[in-house]
């Protein structure tokens, strides 16, 4: 491999640049560090370019794995850096849930598709002819398939213009609002040799948006502030601005609430912080701020809204925020507001603390999550990945640094969590020495059956990172199963008792632990966590949960 390697650098310094190094050497320049794919023909050697260019390359197990852990890579770094490569036709079609969770969530990546072209038609037979035939192996068009869930497609048809249209790809990914480019290049491009000249886009800044005028909200008695993760991607959240911001709504009164990505922007131990009283919150503002998420259904899309309510929506840049922030002056009275809201927050915390010792589904997810928080430092990189887990999270697993939480994103979708904490892990294990944060994702045993061969991938990279599976034994625990069909009927929903998810993960080389007991889970975390590789921590929730059970703190639950 070595020698081959130095053949192709050897070559590449007497014959123009084929397509595949004008590629790599475009991805380089863009700010690219990473690319992840399941490889397949015509894009094999395209990779090889990448790692001759001096990009690191993740060979992962499924194009569903490697776009979700590019996506994450890219959340946890807030810029485009790492990119997704696929095949054609099948390799197309696997990446198409990725690509849709890019533009629902507005996050920036670029999918480069390979197409191996059929053999030149006869003149009677046209283009179109060939688009709808299908003369060649896999000539499925997948531009057209996967573009009702991008943000746009681009077909690179020219070598001639290679560079400038993957520059062009990455620059229009991360124009606000962001989204997923996919870039369909043919063989023939590809290993076309031609002596191209730099021909880098300049991305021209957008001019600022207008932004709320300062007297709308010093006339505000009771005002809401929503924070979302599009603040990712258009402006720095450095530590200077976070106190800002800390302070100026302080000095304002002004409560948050924040989308699950959002979270930790504004510490959840902060006394503004009041997610859990986001109901009462809504019903009772009014002046709502939007600044890094729309008002969509994770706000009730606005039908808590009273018919007076001034809804204003900024630009996702920290720094508008501030400038309005700062240009504008407490109303009496506000400070009432605030406590009336901690107050429904508290409320809220103490029923949720009370009815975590009945043993249903969901309180057996509150106890783990609430686990969790103690156990799992505040700076670490936490994902959820199961319907249950969404909500006991939110309510059990505060977050106290921003963009430290991952979840499944505006469409849902299970099984991003091991992807996701490849991704999260791989960005994490480029910082220097003794800055890479941990990555501990909270999977179901559905999310964990999706995609638990990217642990191999994991192993390989030597990526950190702990898995701890809640296995409930079905979907949404086996409640499902109990409450949708007969007591006769066969297992649908529910799974067979005997699942061992650590031995699972241990054929697939990562380490694998069963807890038999909150204590167990405790000791394998502590463990994980300073482990290398990655780790499965895979908790029978029945067995661990049990309300009759004491916990690691000596009391009847965990948390």
């Amino acid at each position: 491999m070595r020698h081959q390697s130095a053949l192709r650098q050897g070559l590449t310094r007497h014959l123009a640049p084929n397509g595949h190094l004008a590629i790599a050497a475009a991805l380089k320049s863009g700010g690219v560090t990473h690319v992840y794919s399941l490889p397949g023909s015509p894009i094999y050697a395209t990779l090889g370019a990448c790692v001759d260019t001096g990009l690191t390359v993740i060979g992962c197990r499924s194009q569903f794995g490697a776009l979700s852990a590019a996506l994450a890579h890219n959340f946890q770094a807030g810029k485009l850096c790492a990119v997704a490569m696929c095949s054609p036709s099948p390799g197309v079609t696997n990446s198409i849930t990725s690509l849709s969770d890019a533009k629902a969530n507005h996050w920036p990546m670029l999918l480069i598709g390979g197409v191996v072209e059929p053999a030149q038609v006869q003149s009677d037979r046209t283009a179109a002819d060939d688009d709808q035939g299908g003369t060649a192996f896999q000539s499925f068009d997948g531009a057209k398939a996967v573009a009702p869930c991008c943000k746009a497609v681009m077909r690179l048809r020219e070598r001639d213009g290679l560079s400038a249209g993957i520059t062009r790809a990455l620059a229009q990914a991360q124009t606000a609002p962001c989204g997923p480019i996919f870039v369909e290049v043919g063989a023939r491009v590809l290993n076309a040799r031609h002596h191209e000249a730099s021909s880098a886009v300049q991305q021209q800044a957008k001019p600022a948006q207008p932004i709320v005028a300062p007297s709308q909200l010093d006339r505000a008695q009771r005002p809401v502030l929503i924070l979302g993760e599009d603040l990712r991607w258009h402006s720095a959240l450095t530590p200077e601005r976070r106190g800002a911001l800390r302070s100026l709504l302080e000095q304002l009164h002004i409560p948050v609430l924040a989308s699950d990505m959002g979270r930790g922007i504004l510490p959840d131990s902060h006394r503004l912080s009041l997610f859990m009283a986001k109901q009462e919150a809504l019903q009772n503002c009014d002046h709502l701020l939007l600044c890094g998420a729309p008002l969509d259904w994770r706000f009730g899309a606005g039908s808590a809204l009273g018919d007076q309510v001034a809804v204003a929506q900024l630009a996702p840049r920290i720094e508008d925020l501030l400038t309005l922030l700062r240009a504008a002056s407490p109303a009496p009275g506000r400070a009432g507001w605030v406590a009336d809201l901690a107050q429904a927050h508290q409320r809220r915390r103490a029923k949720l603390r009370q009815q975590a010792a009945a043993a249903s589904e969901a309180d057996r997810m509150n106890q783990l999550c609430a686990c969790l928080a103690g156990w799992v430092p505040d700076h670490a990189v936490t994902i959820l990945d199961s319907g249950l887990a969404l909500s006991s999270g939110h309510n059990f697993w505060p977050v106290q640094q921003p963009f430290s939480r991952m979840t499944l994103g505006q469409n849902g979708t299970i099984g991003l969590g091991i992807p996701f904490a490849l991704g999260s892990a791989m960005h994490e294990q480029d910082q220097p020495r003794g800055q890479g944060r941990p990555v501990v994702a909270l999977v179901g045993d559905v999310g964990f059956a999706l995609a638990a061969s990217e642990l191999e991938t994991a192993q390989r990279c030597m990526a950190r990172l702990v898995i701890v599976v809640a296995d409930n034994g079905g979907i949404n625990g086996r409640s499902f199963q109990n409450n949708w069909l007969a007591a006769e009927s066969p297992d649908i929903l529910r799974y067979g008792a005997a699942v061992d998810y650590a031995k699972i993960a241990r054929g697939w080389g990562a380490r694998g632990i069963t807890a038999q007991s909150q204590r167990d889970l405790q000791s394998a975390l502590s463990e994980a966590l300073n482990a290398e590789g990655p780790t499965v921590i895979s908790v029978p929730m029945g067995q661990v949960f049990d309300a009759s059970q004491p916990d690691a703190n000596g009391g009847s639950h965990g948390g």
